[in-house]
């Protein structure tokens, strides 16, 4: 370990067990509105999987997760981490009944999910709404910085937050022969690939990596676009990251394409099945650092001969700690 990052290190522990005697802290929250708590929250809700992850980084477990009703949709890296919480219910719909039982002392809400419900949410607890659903990569670590204010440690997230960006640079670093190459994220189902543009999360982790990805997708678009066979073809990226590749789904129907094979993915055997769930729905510097781990164990494996047969979805799921 280098120097700084020991002196890192050290900051990150110190402040992590350090108790402030004194506390307020004033935050903008995503609507421009200023946010004020006059005391640390002990009793954390996180209505979206992003800001589960940023307490989790900092080994903080909210008492109760909107997670849509199955705690294994959140990232294995944030499970990890977590203890002693409960399911509130969907994200989109949270159990109001259940957020009030658990006499929670902050609730962090999604601006673009829950601006209906805030007056009820704010009845309960102090609520302070951020983003999260359609945000970008850097705007994620925006609102880490945030989140480690108004939970009282603001000196850990910053800690935490350099940390991130060391990791992030050492994946890019382990990944410079890929430098350049062009690589796609897309979901495949029965009725059609659903591609991720360099704007949206999953891209800009990419881009953080040093790798490109193809601009015909729409630079600027962070929603998701439905690809046909031409597109790809058109785009024909060297590594196609493909969430949930099983039988049946629209990869398979193309496969019997004449000019499947051709496809520089293809060929070269850097068509990759990812976790479609966790790759385009969590986000944070846990599951980003989890995505940089996938594709260095991805990329760095020999790639199988060619085949006819459509590869089976690699098991890159980290461990625990």
């Amino acid at each position: 370990m280098s120097l700084l990052g020991y002196l890192r290190w050290i900051t990150f522990s110190l402040f992590l067990f350090t108790s402030p005697t004194a506390f307020s802290t004033t935050i903008t929250d995503s609507l421009g509105n200023p946010f004020t708590l006059d005391a640390p929250p002990q009793r954390i809700i996180t209505l979206e999987y992003a800001f589960a992850d940023a307490l989790a980084a900092i080994d903080i477990s909210p008492v109760g997760i909107a997670d849509d009703n199955d705690p294994l949709n959140l990232h294995p890296a944030v499970l990890a981490k977590l203890e002693g919480w409960v399911s509130v219910g969907g994200r989109a719909t949270p159990d109001l009944e259940q957020i009030a039982a658990l006499k929670p002392d902050l609730i962090i809400a999604d601006v673009n999910r829950h601006q209906a419900i805030y007056a009820t949410l704010s009845q309960i607890a102090p609520t302070v709404l951020l983003a999260s659903r359609g945000e970008t990569y850097q705007e994620n670590l925006d609102v880490a910085l945030k989140i480690g204010d108004i939970a009282g440690h603001p000196d850990v997230m910053q800690a935490r937050l350099l940390q991130h960006k060391d990791t992030m640079q050492g994946a890019a670093n382990a990944l410079s022969r890929f430098h350049g190459k062009s690589v796609l994220f897309a979901v495949a189902s029965e009725n059609g690939l659903y591609a991720y543009s360099g704007a949206a999360y999953p891209g800009g982790v990419l881009k953080a990596l040093k790798l490109t990805v193809p601009e015909k997708v729409g630079e600027e678009d962070r929603a998701l676009r439905q690809l046909t066979f031409d597109d790809i073809a058109s785009m024909d990226p060297d590594i196609l990251l493909s969430g949930n590749m099983e039988p049946g789904s629209i990869l398979e129907q193309w496969q019997q394409r004449p000019a499947w094979q051709s496809l520089k993915a293809v060929s070269s055997g850097q068509l990759i099945g990812v976790d479609g769930n966790h790759w385009a729905s969590c986000r944070g510097m846990l599951a980003s650092e989890a995505m940089a781990d996938n594709l260095q164990q991805a990329l760095t494996m020999t790639p199988e001969p060619q085949s006819n047969v459509l590869p089976v979805e690699w098991d890159l799921s980290i461990e625990p700690e």
